[in-house]
Parts: C-alpha cells; structure tokens; sequence
C-alpha cells in the first residue's frame, strides 16, 4: 500500500542526526504519498497507513517522520533525531481555563494588560459522501 522507497532515498540522503528540517521534508515526502492512499481508499488511513504506525507519537509534530525514524533505528540503521530537536518539536498541551462561578466577579483586562493564548493547531478532514 505504502511506497516504501521514496522515504528511504530521502533518509538515506540526509545526516545520520537530522534537524528539524530533515524531519519536516520525510513528513513532506510520506503525507504526499499518505494522502494519494487515504483518498484511494476513500478514508484516513493515520494510525494505519504503514509498519511505522506503531510507533506513532502525535504528542510530536511531524508525527509520521519520527515513527519511520523510529522503526528505521530499531530495524538498525544509524539514524536519530537528537533530544533538543525532538524536545523543540513537542505540542504544547491546550491550556483549559477554568470557568469561574457564576457568583463572582469576572475581572476585565485593561488595555495595558495583554492576555496571550497559546497558539492551537487544528487539524481539517474533509469528508465526502459516498452515493
């Protein structure tokens, strides 16, 4: 189902402890080939798509390059995505806020007082239907 070649060439091509930039063009080259097979199949195929899956960490961006990273290393190839670059790629949990009761008072921000959210990713599918 999966083209298994393309990622490897591009792995093969890049250094044995890859940047951010290594990891985001092997998610470039696996979602090109993710979203053909998805749409073939006429469904997400994410947790599914290939033998990497198992080893799928979505706390992570570029989720689909550190799995094959993952399964390329335990399958022995010299290849790693060191700690800072894995650590630097991490989603920063949602923040919740918690709703204040009802009975108090909500104090208001001033225009001195800057409130930032953290910056949320969110994720589309479009679905279509079948006749």
């Amino acid at each position: 189902m999966w083209n298994s070649q393309e990622p490897l060439k591009i792995l093969l091509s890049m250094p044995t402890h890859l940047t951010r930039e290594n990891v985001e063009n092997l998610q470039a080259v696996i979602d090109v080939d993710k979203i053909v097979n998805s749409q073939k199949f006429k469904r997400d195929l994410c947790g599914e798509y290939a033998p990497f899956c198992d080893y799928c960490d979505k706390s992570v961006r570029f989720p689909c390059a550190h799995a094959y990273v993952k399964m390329k290393h335990a399958e022995g190839l010299d290849v790693d995505v060191p700690d800072e670059v894995y650590n630097s790629l991490k989603i920063e949990e949602a923040v919740v806020e918690e709703a204040a009761p009802a009975d108090e008072e909500v104090e208001q921000a001033t225009e001195e007082e800057v409130v930032e959210t953290p910056k949320k990713r969110i994720r589309i599918a479009v679905a279509k239907k079948l006749r």
